[in-house]
């Protein structure tokens, strides 16, 4: 997909391409959403300024328009405005804007059809041409309207935590970090919890798009847009702003952009990119080299349970130092896992010498004046160390597109790195714009543990399926109930009507279930919920708790239904309507 630089031909191509397809598909919202995509793709490609970038930003602009992105598709049209000198192009992109302003309900139309008759008039346009684009403005009738379908999201309070940890200041006081020998560190509860409480509220200390997001998700703050501008130099980010454009270059891009082109050509993954982008935010935020090894010196030798706090004794999430405290499982990992890992480290800390100035000067002489280099040794250093926390310790960021719960990218989450896994976990994770939200899912009593879910759940895959995968991964061998006791697969389970013999439990088990199969289809439909329904689901899923003996299919359908819709009030991938 990527790897390439800035080609004027392959921009012309891409976008040939997708006017075919506009010319010949049938216009629906998967296929506008589809030459949308290519479009940009094609903008991605093309020279700032040139001829090329102006013709593309206008092709785009019109299937904005189709999809009634109004206000998107004046920035297009004003983009391609700027560069262009082709009158043909820009007669028709004043007539395109004048729509959108109808369509928009501005207050100066009447000033703006004056302006774009002044234009149509002095352009360079044959008789005929300008007068049938002059009988075009003229018969414009406000015929465009804004479309005003409401999204039918859930709508949640603002999730809250009742009283903030001292020590981890992303976390409910209901927390606390516990270190053994058996779990390492990881999260225990201080007190009894409830279904629904609000136990980790974290902002990502960094944030990675997923490259098939390119096209329609801003590379720096991962929100879906429909006109995204590109990097001026590389291929593979595009933006929702300028704002983001700038930040993005600023933080890390300026460095990521002669580097990850050569890393994609070189088929180095998602994974790889990440722990180029910590390397870069972690020297970036230290004040020298100097003190960025001391910092370390200081992590490696600080106590298990408190490796990777601050000084004042806290945990921060937006800190490199708790990133640098994670676990790299360098001791449980291959000799061909170590040796590629070490080879992909020396290859990109080459890259970073070779193609940019992070250590003062542009590497151009042999390897030996990078072996010289102390700051550079250590650098390499931290993409190898990099290499290894990414793996295990990256989450997925989601959204909803459709019915279905998608990857938009991969975010570094110090804090709830530290929670470790089980195939039923007594958490849930939610994705929203700024951070990523863990609610409670079961009751869960004080000393217990806190269990995430690394992506292997007992009822959608077999014991020796998620232990493999999660060995692969993760290096453990998972002992969660669910594998110790081998629970069957979600269509093998019993229903609590089996399993529960007294007829008094069962009675207050189907009074508790009444509304479920509405909740249900509410959530699957999208319906907008309020918070009684969450307080009914959650007393569902206590009553099944405290009557139910674990597994059992009514408890797993509430507890996903809730899941469903923490979803549905988290991150979305919405397509425009027609």
């Amino acid at each position: 997909m990527f790897g390439d630089t800035k080609d004027t031909k392959k921009s012309e191509k891409i976008r040939e391409v997708a006017n075919r397809t506009y010319i010949k598909s049938s216009l629906t919202q998967s296929t506008c959403v589809q030459i949308l995509k290519m479009y940009t793709r094609s903008i991605t490609y093309a020279p700032n300024p040139s001829e090329e970038l102006a013709l593309v930003y206008g092709n785009r602009s019109l299937i904005l328009l189709k999809l009634h992105k109004y206000e998107e598709c004046i920035q297009d049209i004003n983009r391609s405005l700027t560069i262009t000198n082709l009158d043909n192009l820009r007669a028709k992109l004043y007539l395109r804007k004048l729509d959108c302003l109808y369509a928009l309900n501005c207050y100066d139309i009447e000033d703006t059809i004056k302006e774009v008759q002044c234009f149509l008039d002095n352009m360079s346009l044959g008789d005929n041409y300008r007068k049938a684009l002059s009988d075009k403005l003229l018969s414009r009738e406000k015929v465009f309207v804004p479309n005003e379908t409401k999204k039918n999201l859930c709508q949640f309070p603002q999730p809250k935590i009742k009283s903030y940890n001292v020590e981890f200041p992303c976390a409910s006081d209901a927390l606390s970090v516990k270190y053994n020998e058996e779990y390492g560190r990881h999260i225990v509860a201080t007190r009894n919890i409830s279904p629904g409480e609000v136990l980790i509220i974290e902002k990502p200390y960094s944030y990675l798009l997923t490259p098939k997001n390119v096209y329609t998700h801003c590379s720096y703050c991962l929100e879906v847009y429909w006109a995204l501008i590109p990097c001026d130099h590389c291929v593979y980010a595009a933006y929702c702003s300028e704002k983001c454009k700038t930040a993005a270059w600023e933080k890390y891009h300026d460095i990521e952009c002669a580097i990850v082109p050569h890393m994609l050509k070189m088929k180095f993954t998602k994974l790889d990119i990440f722990s180029l982008r910590l390397t870069i935010q972690t020297v970036r935020e230290a004040t020298s080299i100097k003190d960025l090894r001391k910092e370390l010196e200081e992590v490696d030798s600080s106590d298990p349970l408190k490796k990777g706090f601050s000084k004042n004794g806290t945990f921060p999430s937006d800190k490199y130092r708790s990133v640098l405290g994670l676990a790299t499982n360098t001791e449980k990992r291959s000799v061909d896992d170590m040796f590629r890992k070490t080879f992909d480290s020396c290859f990109i800390l080459y890259c970073l010498a070779k193609c940019t100035n992070m250590f003062g000067i542009i590497l151009k002489k042999d390897l030996s004046e990078l072996i010289k280099n102390s700051d550079a040794m250590f650098v390499g250093g931290l993409i190898l160390r990099n290499a290894q926390v990414v793996p295990t310790n990256i989450h997925s960021f989601s959204e909803r597109c459709g019915l279905e719960a998608v990857e938009r990218g991969l975010v570094t989450l110090p804090f709830l790195s530290l929670a470790n896994h089980s195939c039923c976990p007594n958490i849930t994770r939610q994705s929203t714009s700024t951070h990523e939200i863990a609610y409670a899912v079961y009751p869960i009593k004080e000393g217990e543990q806190i269990f995430d879910n690394y992506g292997y759940s007992y009822a959608t895959a077999r014991k020796i399926d998620r232990q493999k995968e999660l060995f692969h991964q993760y290096y453990f061998v998972c002992n969660c109930t669910p594998c110790q006791e081998d629970w069957p697969l979600y269509f093998h389970l019993k229903s609590y009507q089996v399993i529960v013999k007294d007829s008094k439990c069962k009675y207050k088990i189907s009074q508790a279930l009444k509304k479920f199969n509405r909740y249900y289809t509410h959530a699957k439909d999208g319906i907008i919920i309020d918070k009684n329904t969450f307080e009914d689901l959650f007393k569902m899923i206590e009553v099944l708790h405290e009557f139910v003996p674990t597994p059992c299919m009514e408890i797993v359908d509430s507890v996903q239904t809730v899941i469903h819709f923490y979803d549905l009030g988290g991150n979305q991938f919405e397509v425009p309507n027609l």
